[in-house]
């Protein structure tokens, strides 16, 4: 009988479908395992078992939630917890909370009025209180419209951080918080978006609040409170059913979020503890084509609140923060002067003789000097007129200067206002404005309240008009990226790039290669994008196809004139978040069982997707719901699946190591999030267990090769001061748990009121639910050089085994996970201490409590909270040619 030593040299080739146990022409197949369950390889070759997993506190309510990571730096991390009625914010593994103060602000709800606010308004604007329980703030332009209040800080409350929750229904406002009246060395002068805000302050004495808005058009604050002690929460706007179609990006402080059927958010940071979150609401698009029906617009007034009124029905309900954009027949532009250096917005004139005649009208009471100024060919060197008025007139002007192209405002220059309002308005017959307002109510199909945010040119109605491209009427894009300097948005069968370095502006009247972009996807079902993707180049994904937006030539910058959308793959993809690592994307295909990878080919020289499922097709038959890609130790994409298992995908490119394995837990995993480490990356789980839902942070593999501490069990807590007692296992009550402590595995306990006995004083260590590792060998992994054993009966009489930071009684093996024996105690004449840690282990060959077969195989099994590192495996093969 033919008897030869097969060695197993390599455990990072991961588990390969049983379809492919016939491929013994395969070289990888004798490598690869057909069960790999919290075993991690390494792209060197071993595996160990798994790290265990953190406890770190339990999701708001036990809420079903997604994880946002946010990184403004490699050191400067936070992970945002969403649900489906709040938003929490983790830093450093303990979420953001308040501390008790009992400073208070006055009528900080605006109930029935402005009581307790002082009013500082600038000349010219206006504060008031508002039906529904609002501050009202409507500046000029120029002059602000401000309210005040001192809040008294008592004696034992000063110097503890306090936080403000500020709820901004209608914005911009500006904040300001400072120790003294208009100061803000507290909270530097900040724009607070529509939404709800948390921040923070440390006053040493009385601070004062200060609001302010100097635009023409009113702001509304709904109210302003000390937050109360304990957890921060923000309000969610995305229910908890949607929240797997979550999609952002960041830049900086801000993290921008679209979600299929919601308005885009930005969830903002203002310091480690202050945070808001607000909509997205860019004031100058995009826009949809320019309106060719029969209807007309009319705007009640050129500036500030208004109403729009359509000649035919056009309005709806789900209107209202929608963009409509009207350009004038005719110019006139107003101001309401309360300050020197004030003036009008521009009119452009053109023509010769009468045409070029303006209409120049200045009413009110005033002490001041009004001048008309010129500026040739645009608008930007300003030039004084002859012509200057010191009392309210109405007359004409016209510059006899035929043919040419001259702007003109009026207004009061520096030095030249003394007192009161001037009230200045020029009015030109030709050319338009081009002015901008945001619906802010609904009356009736031809009716809506609107505020003004550029001026309109013209009190008449005009059919020059354009629509806002995003609203609850028109939907809104699903999916969110930053590529290329411009800010992207894609859904409703279009994808949208901002203005170059201008993440919030979509001004079409902007010029050359730095314009906004707007295009239509050519085909299939592109309401929803499932997600963008930006590497070198970008991508998105939907149930149709992958599509690529390039340039004409690969790595040109995308521009206005040079952007097309071509499908590389029509796969499609699923509705899970796409992931990137460095010129390569990574997405779920449309069934969502299949890991795919976008990647240039350089034999086809462009880019394509390949299947990274191919080995093992049926592993995530369940279904993946997220995904997360780790980078260090080595580069690990985490794949959640719908039954609370995780698929883990290893590669290194450079080692051709492509490696699939499965991680299972007492409990179902429900969603991933990875923020960057120095040695190792943070790796977070949200995870169900017994109706809890937990935030558990990966141990990193340092901590887990024996020593005081060895942290391989699930949910975990862990100590460093001695006891006999651990508490704080509340949330595994009732469960048994794993002890290590001092070095040494301890046994098992059960939790009771949430805690267990230790049954001796310790000085460091850890406990939580226990987990076991199985691998199980391909059928080929037996093959040896004196032929092929396929149908043949053959059996292992002796295992070696090669191992590193490995627990006395660390490995198990044997033929299958029922029949299985340990590592030896008693070796080369010595008896080995129960718990020892094998820094490096090669032992006699064992025996292997195997017998013969036609499938024979090898298992093997570790156990926590014991440590286990597999380096490589030598297997005596011994095979019956005869088949008896």
């Amino acid at each position: 009988m033919p008897k030869e030593n097969v060695a197993h040299l390599a455990f990072n080739r991961g588990i390969m479908s049983r379809l492919a146990g016939g491929r013994i022409d395969l070289q990888r197949t004798g490598l690869a395992a057909e069960t790999q369950v919290n075993w991690m390889p390494r792209a060197l070759g071993s595996m160990s078992l798994r790290p265990g997993w953190q406890y770190l506190g339990s999701t708001y309510s036990d809420d079903p939630v997604r994880l946002i990571p946010f990184v403004y730096a490699a050191d400067d991390t936070a992970l945002i917890e969403v649900g489906g009625t709040y938003l929490r914010m983790w830093v450093d593994d303990a979420v953001v909370t308040r501390a008790s103060v009992s400073t208070a602000i006055t009528n900080g709800t605006f109930t029935s009025d402005v009581s307790g606010w002082t009013d500082s308004d600038e000349s010219g604007a206006t504060s008031a209180w508002l039906t529904g329980g609002y501050l009202s703030l409507t500046g000029n332009g120029t002059a602000a419209a401000i309210r005040e209040q001192a809040v008294t800080v008592a004696a034992g409350d000063q110097g503890v951080e306090h936080a403000l929750r500020i709820i901004v229904q209608r914005g911009p406002v500006l904040l300001r918080v400072g120790s003294t009246s208009g100061g803000d060395e507290y909270i530097t002068e900040t724009t607070l978006g529509v939404g709800t805000h948390s921040l923070t302050l440390t006053p040493t004495g009385t601070f004062y609040i200060q609001f302010l808005n100097r635009r023409k058009h009113s702001v509304l604050v709904d109210s302003v409170a000390v937050e109360a002690a304990g957890v921060l929460t923000l309000p969610s706007p995305w229910a908890e059913a949607d929240l797997g179609l979550l999609r952002w990006d960041a830049s900086a402080d801000v993290t921008y979020v679209a979600a299929y059927g919601y308005q885009p958010h930005k969830i903002e940071r203002r310091g480690t503890r202050a945070w808001s979150i607000v909509k997205y609401e860019p004031e100058d698009g995009p826009f949809r084509i320019q309106n060719v029906g029969p209807i007309t617009l009319t705007a009640s007034a050129l500036t500030g609140d208004i109403t729009l009124t359509a000649s035919k029905p056009l309005f709806r309900s789900s209107h209202v923060g929608a963009l409509f954009r009207q350009e004038s027949t005719g110019q006139t532009v107003t101001a309401s002067i309360t300050a020197e250096d004030t003036f009008t917005d521009p009119i452009r004139v053109t023509g010769v003789g009468g045409q070029r005649t303006i209409a120049i009208v200045l009413s009110g009471t005033f002490s001041a000097t009004v001048t008309l100024q010129y500026s040739i060919g645009e608008p930007g060197t300003w030039i004084d007129t002859t012509t200057t008025y010191t009392t309210a007139v109405s007359t004409s002007f016209t510059d006899e200067l035929d043919n040419q192209v001259i702007y003109y405002r009026i207004g009061v220059k520096s030095g030249a206002y003394a007192s009161g309002t001037v009230s200045a308005t020029l009015t030109y017959r030709s050319g338009s404005i081009v002015g901008v307002a945001r619906v802010t109510a609904y009356t009736s199909q031809t009716q809506v309240s609107a505020v003004a945010i550029d001026d309109f040119g013209a009190l008449t109605a005009s059919g020059d008009w354009w629509e806002g491209a995003w609203s609850d009427y028109r939907g809104y894009p699903s999916a969110v990226s930053l590529f290329d300097g411009r800010l992207w948005w894609a859904g409703k069968a279009k994808m949208f790039g901002s203005v170059a370095d201008a993440y919030e502006s979509f001004d079409d009247f902007v010029e050359g290669d730095s314009a906004p972009i707007q295009r239509s996807f050519g085909s299939g079902p592109v309401d929803q994008i499932n997600w963008i993707i930006s590497t070198n180049e970008m991508f998105a994904g939907n149930a149709n196809a992958v599509t690529h937006a390039r340039s004409s030539s690969q790595a040109e910058i995308l521009t206005p004139t040079n952007f097309n959308l071509r499908n590389i793959s029509t796969q499609g993809a699923a509705a899970v978040g796409s992931q990137k690592i460095d010129e390569r994307g990574l997405f779920v295909n449309r069934g969502g069982t299949r890991l795919y990878d976008i990647s240039f080919d350089t034999e086809m020289l462009k880019y394509t997707s390949k299947d990274l499922s191919m080995l093992a097709p049926d592993l995530n038959a369940a279904g993946i719901t997220r995904i997360a890609v780790q980078r260090k130790p080595d580069t690990r994409v985490h794949c959640v699946r719908a039954d609370g298992t995780v698929g883990v995908f290893v590669e290194e490119q450079a080692d051709n190591v492509s490696a699939w394995l499965e991680l299972e837990t007492d409990g179902e995993v429900e969603d991933v999030a990875v923020l960057p480490g120095d040695d190792e990356d943070v790796v977070y789980y949200v995870v169900s267990r017994d109706g809890g839902r937990f935030l558990e942070r990966w141990a990193l593999e340092s901590d887990c090769v024996g020593g005081t501490v060895n942290k391989q069990a699930d949910s975990f807590v862990s100590w460093s001061t001695a006891r006999s007692t651990l508490t704080g296992l509340d949330h595994l009550e009732g469960q048994t748990v794993v002890i290590w402590a001092d070095g040494a595995d301890r046994g098992t306990a059960v939790v009771s009121g949430g805690q267990i006995s230790l049954g001796d004083t310790y000085l460091a260590g850890m406990a939580g639910l226990g987990y076991s590792a199985r691998w199980k060998s391909m059928r080929k992994a037996l093959s040896t050089s004196l032929g092929t054993p396929l149908n043949q009966r053959k059996r292992i009489p002796f295992l070696g085994l090669l191992l590193k930071d490995t627990h006395a009684q660390g490995i198990e093996f044997g033929p299958d996970f029922d029949t299985m024996d340990n590592l030896p105690l008693y070796e080369r004449e010595a008896e080995v201490d129960g718990d020892t840690i094998h820094a490096d282990y090669e032992g006699d060959m064992l025996e292997f409590p195997g017998d013969w077969d036609l499938d024979a195989r090898f298992c093997l099994r570790a156990t926590a909270p014991r440590p286990a590192t597999v380096l490589a495996c030598v297997a005596t093969v011994i095979t019956n040619e005869k088949g008896g």
